[in-house]
């Protein structure tokens, strides 16, 4: 095992939008990893926030470390990073192939008293963006070694208390029963249903997709609702398994492209153009 050691640094609370997932949203309808600041607000109004609102959400995402800002004139251009950059480029690129079972989870074991309870939630929210799931209290788990994530999200050891890394090994059958409580298989099972039957009845029962402009960007992230979310919450590349009999996700993958084939490119079209306007 691994250690980080005790020290003296501390941590601030971390607040999250009911929002946050309507940025990757944005983010992917543009086909870019980086958004002029003025078009990021504006498509963020579109979809239903005022421009105190987006602007205060767009604050709160740079200092969690899911966005990042670079000068831009009187402005700035913001680009993803950190876990929604990987999660952007995996949708983009493809899911990798599922790795096979090796024995073990790669585990992450904490006792962070209640005076540090701001760091304690530091950890919890970076495991969550790194796609660990919560084994049982104190200990988090995963198919892969993602302790360079959470070391660069927590930025230093707690206050009090410590964080080691080690190994947690089972055979198949308690693996599969931990990933089903960890990672809530059973009701991401459920839901990606859901979203994947609702997807096709809009495709098959809506024939004319909304014309560009601001009204067809707000329907389009209505049709995905919480799918958007939920997407967010997808688990790791977890061996087949430990996965549930007839895993849903890659038809609700399907779903969504299916979706995105008959909705998006007049939505694309207009996120270019506000994009293309913020960019003179």
């Amino acid at each position: 095992m691994s250690k980080i050691v005790t020290g003296r640094q501390g941590a601030a609370g971390v607040s999250r939008g009911a929002h946050v997932s309507l940025v990757p949203f944005l983010y992917g309808v543009a086909g870019r990893e980086e958004l002029p600041g003025v078009a990021l607000v504006r498509l963020l109004t579109d979809v239903g926030l005022t421009s105190a609102a987006a602007r205060s959400l767009i604050a709160r995402m740079r200092r969690d470390g899911l966005i990042a800002a670079t000068p831009r004139g009187r402005g700035a251009d913001y680009r993803l990073v950190g876990p929604f950059l990987a999660a952007f480029r995996q949708i983009r690129d493809g899911r990798p192939p599922p790795p096979a079972w090796d024995g073990f989870f790669h585990a992450v074991f904490y006792t962070v008293p209640e005076a540090r309870r701001a760091y304690r939630d530091r950890l919890r929210r970076a495991a969550a963006l790194a796609r660990y799931g919560l084994m049982q209290p104190g200990v988090l788990v995963s198919p892969a070694d993602r302790r360079d994530h959470l070391l660069a999200e927590l930025g230093g050891p707690p206050e009090e208390g410590t964080v080691y890394f080690g190994r947690v090994e089972l055979d198949v059958a308690d693996a599969a029963h931990v990933a089903h409580r960890a990672w809530e298989l059973d009701e991401l099972d459920r839901r990606y249903r859901e979203h994947t039957a609702r997807l096709h009845a809009a495709v098959r029962d809506t024939a004319v997709p909304p014309r560009p402009g601001p009204e067809g960007l707000a329907a389009y992230a209505r049709l995905f609702g919480g799918s958007l979310v939920d997407t967010l919450r997808t688990p790791p590349a977890l061996p087949p398994e430990l996965l549930p009999a007839d895993w849903p996700l890659p038809g609700l993958l399907a779903a969504v492209g299916a979706a995105y084939a008959h909705f998006g490119p007049p939505v694309t079209a207009y996120v270019q153009e506000v994009v293309t306007a913020a960019e003179r």
